[in-house]
């Protein structure tokens, strides 16, 4: 939107332009006065001057006036807009202060039902339990009753009816203690979890070494190529296994060999070998690998 000329600045120019004309009439009319010698023309055309003066005048009068109009409906009509746009910002900020109240009632209502099933959710799980409670207490009594009732009809001696109460009595008191124990260890707010005590002064810190944990624990010991081999065997480089036999019967194989090697490495074939049975169900003897891995390490 273009800005709007200054009104004043626009009101005064007009004025101005006025007062000049003004000037100029009042010149034109000075001049037929004083000057009775002018002829009926000369009169005519000064006459007419004024006329034109006049009416340009009047012109710039109502050119005044169609200003100062329009730029009073302009204000009138920029205030009505200013209005309007004043209304329409507090209807949509009453619409978002209402919307966010229903949203606070909507959330209200969803934590209030989200309650309602964990209460129900706790106390059908604290039913739950109370009720295999009475199962242990009821099926602990009907042997009870049946011993009893067996007792009354001499069926069973006095010492078998007592071993069997004895026994009946300690099963049916070790479940029912522990479900006792479980019902009492619950939480007030989650059932399905317990509210063991705890003293938090007397746990352990944490260590604020910054060094690896795991490091003091990590067993570097690696066998690597003859150093893998057990007593009787040496290494072959060509199959990359140990091997039964002596160093003098595999020198040849070591020095003419020309395959790649992978020594430094554990093979599938000299795995195999390590943990192969030697007789049912027994094993080799376990081998500590550090040392071998620092032996080779220090060639």
């Amino acid at each position: 939107m273009s800005e709007l000329p200054n009104v004043q600045q626009n009101n005064e120019e007009i004025l101005n332009n006025i007062q000049s004309l003004q000037q100029i009439e009042q010149e034109l009319f000075n001049s037929l006065e004083t000057n009775p010698n002018l002829s009926q023309e000369q009169q005519k055309q000064l006459i007419e001057k004024i006329n034109k003066v006049s009416n340009m005048r009047i012109n710039l009068y109502k050119t005044l006036s169609g200003v100062n109009v329009f730029f009073k409906n302009a204000l009138e009509s920029s205030v009505g807009t200013l209005k309007e746009q004043s209304a329409a910002i507090s209807i949509v900020e009453n619409e978002l202060n209402d919307s966010k109240k229903r949203l606070k009632l909507l959330e209200a209502e969803k934590n209030n039902k989200i309650r309602l099933v964990e209460i129900n959710n706790y106390y059908g799980d604290k039913y739950a339990e109370h009720a295999d409670l009475m199962k242990i207490v009821i099926f602990t009594l009907i042997p009870v009753i049946i011993l009893t009732f067996l007792y009354n009809k001499n069926i069973l001696p006095n010492s078998i009816y007592y071993i069997l109460m004895v026994i009946v009595s300690l099963i049916g008191a070790v479940f029912l203690i522990k479900r006792y124990i479980s019902i009492i260890s619950r939480d007030n707010m989650n059932y399905d979890t317990y509210n063991w005590p705890f003293d938090a002064s007397t746990a352990p810190t944490g260590s604020s070494n910054s060094e690896d944990p795991w490091a003091a624990n990590i067993n570097l010991g690696t066998c690597v190529g003859e150093y893998c081999c057990s007593e009787g065997q040496i290494y072959d480089v060509s199959l990359n296994v140990c091997v039964i036999g002596t160093k003098e019967t595999t020198t040849t194989t070591e020095t003419t060999s020309t395959e790649p090697t992978t020594e430094g490495f554990l093979t599938e074939a000299m795995v195999n070998n390590i943990l192969t049975k030697t007789q049912q169900n027994k094993y080799k003897t376990d081998y500590s690998l550090k040392n071998n891995y620092e032996a080779y390490n220090k060639k």
